[in-house]
């Protein structure tokens, strides 16, 4: 093992990683971070904000420090919620694999939808603030077409679940038990 193991949990926008790690977190007695709320800290401004005022590579640059910053932390064991498209970029990739363990938390487009429709707050999905179905279908599609763009980096994780239709609880529960069989923090 690579001594005092993290866990990072990679998904999609609404799969359940920040719930999903800090229950795990809580169930191992680890640490618990999000990236995406380090990079709101660091930033003083939301994701949404970085995006519109900033540009996409601000933010990814201002992601790639914060993962830096949680894979430095030596002697700690962690489970870290990593933003949706930080698992895309080949550098992010290598260095969570190379820091501890991925797991995937896989999720259903619809359940995916249905957990962010009434989220504003992320600017990938949802670049106009109308309402009604056509920007239903809109955000459906987008969903759709980056899950497709993702699916492949996603599925390179040492472990996947899926969270459609499951409790957080019962997500932990799962997780637990399959960490625990590959001996995670041992």
């Amino acid at each position: 093992m690579k001594g005092v193991e993290k866990i990072f949990l990679v998904g999609f926008s609404g799969s359940g990683k920040s719930s999903v790690g800090k229950g795990l977190a809580k169930a191992f007695r680890a640490r618990f971070f999000d990236t995406d709320q380090m990079v709101v800290r660091k930033a003083g401004s939301s994701i949404a904000e970085i995006f519109a005022r900033r540009g996409e590579r601000v933010f990814r640059r201002l992601e790639r420090e914060a993962i830096t910053r949680v894979v430095s932390r030596k002697n700690t064991p962690a489970v870290i919620a990593v933003g949706g498209g930080a698992f895309q970029i080949r550098e992010n990739r290598e260095l969570i694999r190379s820091a501890g363990t991925v797991v995937y938390l896989s999720c259903s487009q619809v359940q995916i939808y249905r957990r962010l429709r009434h989220m504003n707050n992320r600017p990938l999905l949802h670049s106009s603030k109308s309402e009604g179905r056509v920007l239903g279908r809109v955000v459906r599609n987008r969903i759709k077409t980056l899950l497709n763009q993702r699916r492949h980096n996603y599925k390179l994780a040492d472990i996947t679940i899926s969270t459609t239709d499951r409790t957080v609880r019962q997500t932990v529960r799962e997780l637990v038990r399959k960490i625990g069989e590959i001996n995670v923090f041992n």
